[in-house]
């Protein structure tokens, strides 16, 4: 893509799009009687351009901010091409927020209409501060503007502000990133020849759209290239339904995978013995092919084998649970189990992990279809590449900069957010000298990207070893009774396993069956780490949820939450294993600010 051709809005650029694709099906979605109900290119178009006409009839200018608090639903693609067309700012908020930090972004934001449904409507209004709102069922739909000839979009600038989207708020209350025209046609208009995107192939995706990588794959992404969008109606359809919506590609977080591996399983599990031998052979002559990239290796009977007799009577199978026409699956939001892409690449269905963050709008780096390696997270996007006006750089606690360095990302190119809104404080403490830091630890190798963790979440242990939490809760979480972790250590002699654990696989067991099984499924998926990063103990807590605050609302745990509800029996814990110098203060437990990023496993070469 030419980057110096990015002149246009995304209302000027939806026009062109929906004239393009007119009777395409732009969006699908099952209805309550089970039926497909789809909306075509043309009506999106019509439904938007009314939407238009509502919120100028109430009085909303170029500039203005327009709030939607929905569950995802088939309004929201119109919702954010009116605000476009018209020059209004997007600010889709999170339903499941507390009064809280519903309240202050309202408040910081500042909307002059808010759009909610009939059943958020009670909540929205009193966390409104007297600011209109109105259900989205009460606007008038495309059918008001029959005969009327499609709006084509303002004419302003693409580097106005597009959409405010908020940080999920982990260490403090949420800040706005402020993400312009051409920052979000910038990082999705690389995607539909990166992903090899055709018309009429049909997207599925849980991802709620003030999520950053859900506003720029499916709302423009895929409106750019005539493809459907499958919208679930909640998570029971999604799960139920999705054979029936058969998606080509599908976005996630890893939890949606592990519900799907852990569903496998107890398929396996309930077949006869004669067939699970099979499924176990399938899976053995896989392992001795498959690599971690795109290419087979072990011999050509084996591939043989794989392709005319394993492939059509085992994996086939699985992916018809799937609809059967699956070509990828992306994922995102959270540190993603090895082993889960290494399963899926087995049954045909590769398993793609990228990095990015809501600041940079947000792909920095992906894997594709044709070109990745896992346990990485892909190579730089095209717009970090110096020839886009891009660059990426890493830096080290000493200082040092350059590409082969072990250390902080840097980032700049024209995907950067313009700043956080109302924190210009924020926003400069975010750059050094004209780079974006990502605050992520990360090294490159052959070509491809690895993160490794969380500057701010570093743990020192009392020896003076250092390490990243999430290195060994990823590993931690390879095991499958293990459903959640924290991993705790600040001026400890060891680091520990705060843990949520499987209901269906802790059944029947006794408090100290379960902390024996527990102690020793630590030590199975920890084997390869270094002495000092192997936890010594673990601590059974109740399930982190976003009700009690303890899980974002991107499913990512919030480390200072946890220590707040739980510090008393942490401390009695850390007690009870001789740690009297942590024990002394105030447990440190690291805690991070929360970002829609899409991190893979922290794998490190050295």
């Amino acid at each position: 893509m030419d980057y110096s051709n990015l002149n246009k809005n995304l209302g000027q650029f939806f026009f062109e799009w929906t004239q393009k694709y007119l009777d395409n099906d732009a969006l699908v979605q099952l209805n309550d009687k089970n039926e497909l109900h789809t909306v075509s290119y043309r009506q999106l178009k019509a439904d938007a351009d009314a939407l238009c006409n509502y919120l100028q009839e109430n009085g909303i200018q170029k500039g203005d901010r327009v709030a939607m608090i929905a569950a995802k639903c088939l309004f929201h693609p119109r919702f954010f091409y009116a605000c476009w067309t018209i020059g209004a700012i997007a600010v889709p908020i999170c339903e499941t927020l507390g009064d809280k930090e519903m309240s202050f972004i309202i408040g910081d934001s500042d909307p002059k209409i808010i759009i909610t449904d009939k059943a958020l409507n009670a909540k929205v209004t009193a966390n409104a501060g007297g600011r209109k709102t109105v259900c989205l069922d009460d606007i008038p739909d495309g059918a008001s503007r029959q005969n009327a000839a499609p709006l084509p979009g303002m004419d302003f600038s693409p580097e106005e502000i597009a959409a405010l989207i908020y940080t999920s708020g982990s260490t403090g209350m949420p800040k706005g990133v402020m993400l312009s025209h051409k920052n979000l046609c910038a990082n999705a208009l690389d995607l539909p020849e990166l992903f090899q995107l055709r018309k009429k192939e049909r997207l599925i995706s849980l991802l709620p759209y003030w999520h950053a990588y859900a506003l720029s794959i499916e709302i423009v992404t895929i409106m750019s290239c005539g493809v459907t969008i499958a919208i679930a109606r909640d998570m029971k359809d999604f799960k139920k339904n999705i054979a029936r919506y058969q998606p080509t590609a599908m976005i996630v977080v890893p939890r949606i995978i592990e519900l799907f591996k852990a569903s496998i399983d107890k398929k396996i599990e309930a077949t006869p013995e004669s067939k699970r031998k099979l499924i176990d052979k399938a899976i053995y002559n896989a392992s001795r092919i498959f690599t971690a990239r795109p290419r087979l290796d072990g011999g050509i009977l084996r591939i043989f084998t794989h392709h005319t007799f394993y492939d059509p009577l085992v994996f086939s199978k699985f992916r018809q649970a799937f609809g059967g026409k699956l070509r990828f699956i992306v994922c995102g939001g959270a540190p993603l189990d090895l082993e889960l892409q290494i399963f899926f690449k087995y049954l045909g269905i590769p398993l793609l992990q990228g990095y990015g963050l809501s600041e940079t709008s947000p792909i920095v780096s992906t894997n594709l279809k044709e070109d990745h390696l896992l346990g990485s997270i892909g190579k730089p996007f095209p717009w970090l590449l110096p020839e886009n006006g891009g660059d990426y750089t890493f830096k080290d606690e000493e200082g040092h900069m350059g590409k082969d360095v072990h250390g902080q990302l840097l980032v700049k190119g024209t995907c950067v957010m313009k700043g956080y809104w109302n924190h210009t404080d924020a926003s400069a403490k975010s750059f050094e000298d004209g780079w974006l830091n990502t605050g992520d630890v990360a090294y490159q190798k052959e070509g491809y990207f690895f993160i490794e963790g969380r500057k701010g979440n570093m743990i020192v242990l009392i020896g003076g070893e250092k390490l990243h939490p999430e290195h060994v809760e990823d590993a931690v979480k390879n095991s499958p009774l293990i459903t959640e972790a924290m991993v705790i250590g600040e001026k400890c002699k060891n680091v520990y396993v705060l843990a949520n654990v499987s209901k269906d696989l802790a059944k029947g067991l006794s408090d100290d069956e379960l902390h024996k099984k527990l102690k020793e499924e630590i030590q199975r998926t920890t084997t390869h780490l270094a002495p000092y990063q192997k936890p010594k103990d673990v601590l059974v807590l109740p399930d982190f949820t976003m009700e009690d605050s303890t899980l974002t609302a991107t499913m990512k745990i919030r480390r200072y939450k946890i220590q707040e509800l739980y510090g008393d029996k942490i401390e009695e814990f850390l007690k009870a294993n001789g740690e009297e110098i942590a024990t002394k203060h105030e447990v440190g437990i690291a805690s991070s600010k929360v970002f829609e990023s899409l991190a893979d496993m922290h794998i490190d070469s050295k």
